[in-house]
């Protein structure tokens, strides 16, 4: 199943969920009990998050040695255990930081044998302590140039090699920023790197999350107006507690409306910061549905109980 074709071709409203890996130590039978009640709201995919490896230096023998840590290891084994354990379509998340090009093909390779069909592509983060995104050596700065790589492999070319050979059949999807990239000077700037990635062979967009419809809508509206084609699907976070009013935004570059800030900051008990999270996640998501958005993107974060109140609601089970 291709993400595009089934959101084009939806005849109601979807669910698709994004998941982030185990840390290492972790059991993964954990996971599949977090995700076993969302089956019940049949979500069209789910999307699985990489973590880079955090590079730290290590002094042993008198030698200075470089380490690659990696916090959220399985990406790839999980998605391909969803997708075989629960039938469910999986979305592995495929970054440009700490790989280069030859690496990230052998990467994709492993993804096609494995029966993946979907890819979500992004940049990355820069390396924790640096405040600008290094590339690997041999590796891609921006995002659009693995959309690019992805593409050529879907026609047979390699890296090796000018002929054309057995291609690949990756449908391709990528972020969207309704309130633009953190690193971008402007909307403008970062319109231009979005029509960039579509041109390159991206085939839908995930946005990142936002808390107002109008938000949506207006970025709908510039897509529009660029010639961008392609399904949006609306990223979504439920809220549920004062301390991500601050975490977020911080975080991810996104604003809160007001009188979400103020109902959160008059709650005195956990009870009562879950009742005002899900009246406006319900009101937003049942806005975006109204307005014609193809369903919701849920970033879970391991999140269950507060999503699954709100799913139980919006899709009146």
């Amino acid at each position: 199943m291709k993400v595009s074709e089934a959101l084009i071709g939806r005849k109601k409203p979807v669910l698709s969920l994004e998941i982030l890996p185990p840390d290492k130590g972790s059991n993964v039978e954990d996971l599949y009990r977090l995700i076993d009640p969302f089956l019940e709201f049949d979500p069209l995919f789910i999307s699985v998050t990489f973590h880079q490896a955090q590079n730290w230096w290590s002094v042993e023998n008198g030698q200075e040695i470089k380490i690659r840590r990696q916090r959220r290891p399985g990406t790839v084994a999980i998605s391909a255990g969803l997708k075989h354990k629960f039938g469910v379509e999986t979305v592995p998340h495929l970054i440009c930081a700490g790989f280069n090009r030859y690496e990230l093909e052998d990467a994709l390779l492993e993804l096609h044998y494995l029966g993946l069909e979907n890819i979500f592509v992004i940049r990355g983060d820069p390396q924790p302590g640096e405040k600008e995104f290094r590339p690997e050596p041999g590796g891609h700065a921006h995002a659009c140039e693995l959309v690019r790589q992805i593409d050529n492999l879907n026609h047979g070319y390699y890296l090796e090699g000018v002929k054309p050979a057995a291609g690949t059949d990756f449908c391709c999807g990528v972020a969207g920023y309704p309130e633009k990239h953190p690193e971008s000077p402007s909307m403008e700037f970062d319109l231009l790197h979005l029509q960039e990635k579509v041109e390159a062979g991206a085939r839908f967009i995930i946005t990142q999350m936002f808390f107002s419809a109008e938000i949506y809508q207006n970025y709908l509206g510039r897509l529009k107006e660029a010639g961008i084609k392609v399904p949006v699907m609306p990223g979504f976070k439920l809220l549920y507690n004062q301390k991500q009013l601050t975490r977020i935004p911080a975080t991810f570059g996104v604003s809160l409306p007001p009188a979400m800030v103020e109902a959160f900051e008059v709650c005195r008990t956990a009870e009562e910061e879950k009742k005002t999270g899900l009246k406006f996640g319900l009101e937003l998501a049942e806005k975006l549905l109204e307005g014609g958005a193809p369903g919701i993107h849920v970033f879970t974060m391991s999140q269950k109980d507060p999503v699954l109140d709100l799913l139980k609601i919006l899709f009146k089970r």
